[in-house]
Order: C-alpha cells, then sequence, then structure tokens
C-alpha cells in the first residue's frame, strides 16, 4: 500500500477546486468583467455591513481551511435578510502554519467596514462575494464624513448604469483581476486626487437603489 501524505491530498483538493471553478494566471485569477447593474441584478444580498469576527476553521468533511466573517448588518440595500448578523465562508486561511490562499480572493479584515454584493447566503463558493472585487466596496471615514472606496483605496465618483450605454459603443466583457478591479460603472479615482468628489455612503446606496427594478 502506497502511503500518501495529507498535506499533499490537501495541495491536490485545493488545485481541483481552483482548476474546477477558476481560470488562474501568473497575474492572479481572471473573472469576467460585470456591470455595476449586472451585480447588482444577480446580487442577493446586497448589505453594509461591519466586520465584527473573522474565525479560520479546517472543515471536518473535506479537509480544507475557511476563513468564516460574521458581519453586523446595519443596512440591507436588497435582499429579505431580516437579521442583525451574518456569517459568511470565504475559502483559504492559516491554521498552525498551513496556508491556503485563493489568488485575487480578498477577504474582509478586521473592523473592516463595508458595501457587500453577496451572490448566495446559502451555497458554498469560493468567495460570496458576486464577482469577488467587483461586489466589494470599502468605507473610509475622513472629517466625519464617510464615503466609498474600492479595493484599491480609490474613492467612488460615480454609478454610472451601463445600460444607459448604447450597446454599439459599449465596452465588451473582457476578464480582469478578481482582486483589485471593480464593476463596469463605477467610476473611481485616487483618494489623494479630490476626497469632495467622492460619494457618500449614502449617495452610493442611494444609486445602487436607483438601479434595482
Amino acid at each position: 500500500m502506497i502511503h500518501i501524505p495529507t498535506s499533499t491530498i490537501r495541495h491536490c483538493v485545493c488545485c481541483l477546486i481552483l482548476w474546477l471553478g477558476l481560470a488562474a494566471s501568473a497575474a492572479g485569477t481572471t473573472l469576467a468583467s460585470m456591470s455595476i447593474d449586472q451585480v447588482t441584478s444577480d446580487a442577493e444580498l446586497i448589505f453594509e455591513g461591519e466586520v465584527l469576527v473573522r474565525e479560520t476553521r479546517r472543515d471536518t468533511n473535506n479537509d480544507l481551511i475557511y476563513t468564516y466573517v460574521t458581519f453586523a448588518v446595519h443596512d440591507v440595500i436588497k435582499g429579505a435578510f431580516g437579521g442583525s448578523e451574518l456569517e459568511l465562508r470565504f475559502t483559504g486561511g492559516r491554521i498552525d502554519g498551513e496556508i491556503v490562499e485563493i489568488s485575487g480572493l480578498t477577504v474582509p479584515g478586521e473592523a473592516e467596514r463595508g458595501i457587500y454584493f453577496v451572490e448566495s447566503i446559502s451555497r458554498n463558493l469560493l468567495n460570496p462575494l458576486l464577482g469577488w472585487s467587483q461586489g466589494h466596496y470599502l468605507i473610509q471615514e475622513e472629517d466625519g464624513e464617510r464615503r466609498v472606496s474600492t479595493l484599491e483605496q480609490e474613492v467612488i465618483t460615480a454609478v454610472q448604469p451601463v445600460a444607459d450605454v448604447p450597446s454599439a459603443i459599449r465596452r465588451a466583457r473582457r476578464l480582469i483581476d478578481g482582486q483589485t478591479d471593480s464593476a463596469d460603472g463605477i467610476v473611481s479615482i485616487p483618494a489623494a486626487s479630490s476626497a469632495d468628489e467622492a460619494l457618500t455612503v449614502e449617495q452610493f446606496k442611494d444609486a445602487i437603489r436607483a438601479l434595482l427594478p
């Protein structure tokens, strides 16, 4: 009988999951670009929240490592969720020196505040946020004003519905780096450019609500 080390089995399972679910490149995980209209339409739940707890656990069924993030739900923008807290599972994490990382996947950080577009609250996905970075936006507070930024720390200045763009000149879907790209229609500039142009949290949420049917 040939003995295969447990660590090798874990590595093979992780590789199989990545191969089945993603197209990986040297630059990072590649995903299809989405418009903000599509992200808003396809998300099961959109909420403003804050990270309360991050806990890394090993799944006893498949021996993989996951990070469970518990959010305080401050405002539901879309969806039927009525609770005050929500736990989402992200693939990867660190346990006893063993690290599992998915290229392009950003797990919300400790005490992070943001606006989250959740693909599903019941299905087990590599990343529960729709379009990965395309459904993950941060809330920053400066001089008493709460504003919204991308994961790249660029402030968002406008939300432009792509549906309003004539199809003849609409940008074709493309592959993006899942860790850094925001949805098409999200207009952003470096934070140092002009904070006065950045949308407030309420302005951003109003713009998203305007996209709902």
